[in-house]
């Protein structure tokens, strides 16, 4: 584990590292290297809820000086964001990462891939572009899970299953969250602790400062230490007691990490599920779910089953069109929180004067942080609206 809160402060942590494990990386310099960060939503990364752009920036460029060149990024988001086409590189601002820093971009749940059997009848493919490469980097963030308690590394495993597919993982959620590790497991885990989702989590939870980030090259040993550095009891994660009975990590294992860590920062742990939360995911009753989705997308009806906590995501299909971010100086009072946030690395001076890409990649990251209104939106926002109104003064306050 290693501190993670400025822009500087998380590429020195993640160089540390990626050091300590160089051990384990490729030895051929174009190795087909694939980085599978959490891309669950189109929640920005600074809610807690998806990959920073930050870690994955880091990680790149430290993997590019060392001399590779085959680096891709891939992930699969969840069946909601899957079906309304929504393409969460570009709301997330992945993409743009991706074309500054020269790799690739795969959406997993458009490929295809063998099936595997796991528990419960699921039968899902898990996709080929993670079977087939050379090495596997898993870069999870930190977040309570109504149904497994937490999310980080072995649940951001869910994300390599294809498309619908992913319906299938809830047939025996945490038991197939383990045994999907049978099959394809990372060579690295990378864990984005700097902000982490407590409470109503994965999707609709609160933003937490942890100001970390932490590496392994198992990812159920991994899960136990970052659930002993966020205060969640092992005992309340399912999916890691499934892990335990099938091998993957000892309970002596276990009692050494607890000697080993302590908490850094305790997370609220997620609510119990309503009855009519639980029902609506009740796998006996998809076709009812299937036969009213007309209804059931609609707007109103999405937003009143939100205020009810049936749901946790609220999507809009209209894409943002805030095309950057403007300066606004008079405003500034120097706290230097945008260029902290930065995945580009600009200066305080040059965010929203600079505005072309490369540069600038317009994440907008500058703006959810500023704190005084000293930065503005080139174009209104649509998509985020919602999160805005929910999250921006939270983020201000980290």
């Amino acid at each position: 584990m290693m501190p993670a809160w400025t822009q500087s402060e998380i590429r020195a942590s993640i160089a540390t590292l990626i050091a300590r494990f160089e051990g384990c990386l490729p030895t051929r310099l174009d190795a087909d290297i694939v980085i599978k960060p959490n891309l669950n939503n189109d929640l920005v990364a600074l809610t807690g809820n998806s990959t920073d752009l930050r870690v994955l920036a880091a990680i790149i460029e430290d993997l590019q000086a060392r001399g590779f060149v085959q680096i891709t990024i891939a992930d699969g988001s969840n069946v909601g964001v899957d079906r309304r086409g929504i393409d969460t590189f570009v709301r997330l601002g992945v993409g743009a990462l991706a074309e500054r820093l020269g790799v690739g971009t795969y959406n997993l749940n458009a490929g295809d891939g063998p099936r595997v059997r796991l528990h419960g009848g699921a039968y899902p493919r898990v996709a080929a572009r993670v079977m087939d490469c050379d090495f596997l980097i898993s870069v999870p963030t930190i977040k309570t899970h109504v149904e497994a308690g937490m999310s980080c590394a072995m649940k951001n495993w869910v994300g390599v299953v294809v498309g619908q597919d992913k319906r299938q993982m809830h047939l025996d959620l945490n038991r197939n969250i383990a045994a999907i590790h049978t099959y394809i497991q990372p060579d690295l885990v990378i864990v984005d602790g700097i902000i982490g989702m407590e409470g109503n989590g994965p999707g609709d939870g609160d933003p937490v400062r942890l100001g970390m980030v932490v590496a392994s090259d198992c990812a159920p040993l991994c899960d136990v230490a970052v659930a002993k550095m966020v205060g969640l009891d092992i005992a309340n994660i399912p999916y890691l007691g499934h892990g335990i009975a099938a091998g993957m990590v000892s309970d002596a294992d276990c009692l050494a990490v607890d000697e080993a860590f302590s908490v850094v920062r305790a997370m609220v742990p997620a609510p119990k599920r309503s009855r009519l939360a639980q029902l609506s995911e009740d796998p006996r009753l998809m076709w009812l779910k299937r036969a009213v989705r007309p209804l059931t997308d609609q707007p109103a009806v999405a937003s009143a089953a939100y205020r009810m906590g049936v749901i946790q995501d609220v999507y809009s299909a209209e894409e943002d069109q805030a095309v950057g971010v403007v300066r606004l100086r008079h405003d500034c009072d120097g706290c230097t929180r945008c260029a902290d946030v930065c995945p580009t690395s600009l200066s305080v001076e040059r965010i929203g004067v600079d505005r072309d890409f490369p540069d600038c990649i317009s994440c907008l990251y500058c703006w959810w942080a500023c704190p005084d209104e000293a930065i503005g939106l080139d174009g209104p926002l649509l998509a985020m609206a919602r999160q805005a109104s929910r999250y921006k003064t939270v983020i201000e306050s980290l």
